[in-house]
């Protein structure tokens, strides 16, 4: 079988939200033209809706290994590293002991980092404005709340941040006293 059939059976898993199937024949594909980026990449972009991070990760770096000159596969990548980094932000900021500010200000830096990597992620916009709000920066958190505000369309996950920024401005108001 040729690789663009079973590319074919793979977009049709995806069409039917197969994802696993769908990583299956991407992979069988890869075996037959290993050296097909596109390839690559549209298992790459599947694994990561199967939230499978590690290997999205590989495989769009083979990706990008095999066609340098692609800015959709660099910009995967970003979207990619983003991803990672909030990973690694979010497991700081749940495992830190509550006095321990120096695991909230790591995972600032890496959400900082992850904002940067992909500037559209309202998700590490909203976990670093609960970075800045435990290391008691109140005001990079609003800035960081009206960032996720302003990339979220979504009502009820809107309110919540409305509630967060409330708090926040309202330790703005107590520590300027």
């Amino acid at each position: 079988m040729k690789a663009d059939d079973l590319l074919r059976k793979a977009y049709k898993c995806i069409l039917d939200n197969d994802f696993e199937g769908a990583i299956s024949w991407f992979e069988q594909a890869i075996e037959i033209e290993p050296d097909r980026a596109d390839i690559r990449y549209r298992c790459s972009i599947t694994y990561a809706r199967s939230d499978k991070l590690e290997q999205a990760i590989r495989n769009v770096k083979e990706a990008i290994r095999l066609d340098p000159q692609e800015p959709s596969y660099k910009l995967h990548f970003q979207r990619l590293q983003a991803k990672e980094l909030t990973r690694q932000a979010v497991r700081k900021l749940q495992f830190r002991q509550d006095d321990d500010f120096g695991e909230a200000a790591e995972a600032a830096k890496l959400l900082e980092e992850a904002a940067k990597l992909d500037p559209l992620s309202a998700e590490a916009q909203v976990w670093l404005a609960l970075s800045y709000g435990e290391t008691k920066d109140y005001h990079k958190a609003l800035k960081a709340i009206w960032e996720a505000s302003a990339l979220m369309q979504d009502d009820a996950v809107s309110e919540h941040l409305i509630k967060l920024e409330q708090r926040f401005k309202t330790y703005i108001d107590h520590s300027s006293y």
